[in-house]
């Protein structure tokens, strides 16, 4: 499943750039006033000074407030985060979230309250969520992410049948995220269902399908998978191995205890092998 991340905010380079660029047509309207209130009697050469001292004077005013909004988000950003490491997904990360966000909740955030819902293990807030989306009013990719989540909540439930059904009602919705390339999470999550419908080599592929992406969340959940499959497979050491690749990734809580799950599996197929 995409876990979908609430955007930190630009970077100061971008934040820079944006504010010379505003600066500058501030500036040349403010040289074009001043032209016209003189007259027109303005050399070049004085044009030039007017619209250099308004550029440089906008440029510190709005590059430092922009600064400060800047610097004011990553702080709400990481007292989210460490609420989220240190506590989990209770109501109080949630109400954090609200608070980061501002207004009233649209489809496309009670999306992203449903993803998060999910990864933190609340199937029924997640469901409940869900329910409150009018499907039409998302976007292509958020509708992908709709039933990537629905699916990928029946299968953390273990609720075969329900996950297949899933499947077989919003296929057109998989196999067109996939085609798009940008299907790397929906890969994992199918992989998941491979592997509740008993079809590793199906599972194994598409994980190794899913690690082509370049994100380290989704790498993270491929190798926690793969590590699953390779006990089931009786592969313990390239379980383990995939325990330490994963262990480099780990980015939520709920990796982490993923992670620890599977470790302690693999812990406890290497003394079962010892007792022989």
């Amino acid at each position: 499943m995409r876990l979908m991340k609430i955007r930190r905010s630009n970077g100061l380079v971008i934040n820079l750039l944006h504010s010379a660029s505003y600066a500058s047509v501030v500036g040349y309207i403010i040289m074009s006033a001043a032209w016209l209130i003189s007259g027109m009697r303005l050399t070049l050469l004085q044009c030039w000074n007017v619209w250099i001292i308004s550029l440089c004077v906008l440029f510190c005013i709005l590059g430092t407030y922009s600064a400060v909004i800047d610097i004011r988000k990553h702080i709400a950003l990481d007292k989210i985060a460490q609420h989220r490491l240190t506590k989990g997904y209770d109501d109080a990360y949630f109400d954090l979230l609200l608070d980061f966000i501002g207004g009233e909740l649209d489809d496309s955030r009670r999306l992203t309250f449903a993803s998060m819902y999910l990864e933190g293990g609340r199937y029924e807030d997640c469901r409940r969520k869900l329910e409150e989306i009018d499907f039409k009013s998302l976007g292509t990719a958020e509708q992908e992410e709709y039933f990537n989540i629905c699916l990928y909540s029946a299968v953390l439930e273990g609720d075969t049948e329900l996950a297949n059904e899933i499947y077989r009602k919003a296929r057109r919705y998989f196999d067109r995220a996939i085609m798009a390339r940008r299907g790397g999470f929906v890969m994992h999550t199918l992989g998941m269902l491979c592997i509740m419908n008993g079809r590793p080599e199906n599972a194994d592929r598409l994980f190794h399908s899913a690690l082509q992406y370049h994100d380290d969340g989704l790498k993270c959940e491929c190798f926690l998978g793969l590590g699953r499959l390779y006990l089931m497979s009786h592969d313990d050491e390239s379980a383990k191995d995939m325990c330490y690749a994963a262990a480099d990734l780990v980015e939520t809580r709920a990796q982490a205890v993923r992670l620890k799950e599977l470790m302690l599996d693999v812990e406890a197929a290497f003394r079962g092998h010892a007792a022989k």
